[in-house]
């Protein structure tokens, strides 16, 4: 695989992490915390059901920015490998 072909599959791949990303924060499960309050939650323990969901999320968008930023780094490789094909030729 010449130069061009490994930016092109890295800069591929940072737009799936992107998409994946955007997928984690668009799921349902991220609109949870609007639809409940006090009387939502069955148990003895409410509050500690809204913090769990709240660190869940929390966790979720985490997860969303490291791939984003995983995808920035595949994206300055693609151009660091065609600025080294460039400067070859």
């Amino acid at each position: 695989m010449n130069a061009t072909e490994r930016a092109n599959d890295l800069r591929r791949r940072a737009r799936h992490l992107r998409r994946l990303a955007d997928a984690i924060e668009t799921s349902p499960v991220m609109r949870l915390d609007r639809h409940g309050d006090v009387d939502t939650w069955r148990g003895p323990r409410p509050d500690l059901c809204r913090a769990t969901l709240a660190r869940n999320q929390h966790q979720l968008h985490a997860a969303a920015d490291d791939l984003r930023e995983h995808a920035w780094r595949l994206d300055q490789q693609a151009e660091e490998l065609e600025a080294l094909a460039r400067a070859g030729t």
